[in-house]
């Protein structure tokens, strides 16, 4: 900018999309390479709120070592997902391509609110259909689908999500997950306190905004012509075009954000140790088994989050945290 007697910064970030998320249940773009043992690499529950706790800093690093820190927590609550459905992906020129599905014959009814079962199930025929492609199959997943008629948010819908299975051949992996067909996991089942996990979630939608609310950008004097709350200039005349790098008005919020490396401070099933007295403001009382995740998460109150396998180096060894003390002050006054 020639006329610019300083630079100033560039205002908002280009490293996001800016677009409303097709689907409100998060869909992960990649796990983590698992070597092991079988294992879900992920889970999904339901934010619940916030609270806070004391608990002893355990960065050997950290100039708070070993001393009482306050921290805040989000509790999501996480009722059994069930799984009733393995499907297999094979890799091609055009990304990973579904080869074989397989369906349990033994659903819960509420999953007919969310999709209508085939009448004629021929499950041994499917599954012998599936087993003749295990050798071109690079990535088992596993269809499961929620509960939240288990909690008092309202909710009778399930919903529905594909979740990798963890294997270090593809053979382990399908008969790990012949073993959970029809069956419920808990929490407990996938992940422990002390581990580190990336949550992936939808965030508040704000609507459409203008590029002061949506980027930051600076308000124009008062003596502007057309406008105040807009760009100074959208371009040159030469080229005669609009970049994409302009701050411009549109669509703010709803959109799927991954947070990176968020520690599972406690795994618990009774709600009432936790829950603030009269419960989270607009979400109730926790009924099922809960997850309290350092920090915040993206998304608002009774909004579905995927809890996944880390995809990057934990920041410190795994161990789990020892807590003093959990709030549970009225947040209603």
């Amino acid at each position: 900018m020639g006329h610019r007697k300083a630079s100033a910064p560039h205002r908002s970030s280009l490293g996001y999309r800016r677009v409303r998320a097709r689907r409100i249940i998060p869909a992960p773009r990649a796990w983590q390479e698992y070597e092991g043992a079988p294992k879900l690499l992920g889970f999904l529950g339901i934010k619940a709120g916030m609270t806070h706790c004391i608990y002893i800093e355990d960065r050997p690093r950290s100039h708070l070592a070993n001393r009482e820190v306050t921290v805040a927590l989000t509790c999501i609550e996480t009722p059994p997902i069930v799984v009733f459905g393995l499907r297999g992906y094979s890799k091609t020129p055009y990304g990973l391509q579904i080869v074989a599905d397989l369906l349990t014959t033994e659903t819960k009814e509420e999953l007919k609110r969310r999709i209508k079962p085939p009448k004629k199930y021929n499950f041994e025929k499917i599954k012998k259909k599936f087993e003749s492609h295990l050798k071109e199959i690079v990535e088992l997943r596993a269809v499961v689908h929620t509960q939240p008629f288990l909690t008092g948010m309202g909710m009778k819908t399930p919903q529905i999500a594909e979740i990798k299975i963890g294997c270090s051949n593809i053979e382990d992996g399908y008969g790990y997950g012949i073993s959970l067909l029809g069956k419920e996991l808990l929490i407990r089942d996938v992940f422990k306190a002390g581990e580190f996990v990336d949550t992936i979630g939808v965030t508040k939608g704000k609507g459409f905004q203008g590029p002061v609310k949506r980027h930051g950008i600076k308000i124009l004097q008062h003596k502007s012509k057309g406008t105040k709350r807009g760009v100074g200039s959208i371009g040159p005349w030469t080229p005669s075009r609009t970049m994409w790098t302009i701050p411009r008005y549109g669509q703010m919020g709803f959109h799927i954000r991954t947070e990176y490396n968020k520690r599972i401070m406690q795994i618990g099933s009774d709600g009432t140790q936790i829950v603030p007295k009269g419960g989270f403001v607009k979400y109730g009382l926790v009924k099922n088994n809960y997850v309290l995740i350092k920090g915040s998460v993206p998304g608002p109150k009774k909004r579905t989050i995927m809890l996944r396998e880390p995809m990057r180096k934990a920041p410190q060894p795994e161990k789990e945290p020892q807590i003093l003390f959990i709030s549970t002050k009225s947040q209603q006054g």
